[in-house]
């Protein structure tokens, strides 16, 4: 079970699907990929292939209770707002 980490067609070994169905993601993805108990994915079959996708979950918008001043973005910089 060779595993490469290159950019394109990483390969970290293979899984077996057991008698219930399960199948288990190897360890070294799982770690490369923060992976936790409880993650989600949507499983989508392309053809012949079947890919997982992790779902993400939902941005909240926070909120302070009232408007934000010139003060909250001074920091920012460059790279947040660009050359204005």
């Amino acid at each position: 079970m060779g595993e490469t980490d290159s950019e394109s067609g990483e390969q970290y070994g293979t899984a077996q699907l057991n008698h219930r169905g399960r199948l288990t993601i190897p360890k070294g993805l799982r770690d490369d990929l923060n992976l936790e108990d409880g993650t989600e994915f949507e499983v989508v079959r392309d053809g012949g292939t079947i890919r997982l996708e992790r779902k993400l979950p939902a941005l909240e918008t926070l909120t302070r209770g009232e408007e934000w001043g010139d003060e909250a973005f001074r920091d920012a910089g460059e790279a947040t707002f660009g050359d204005r």
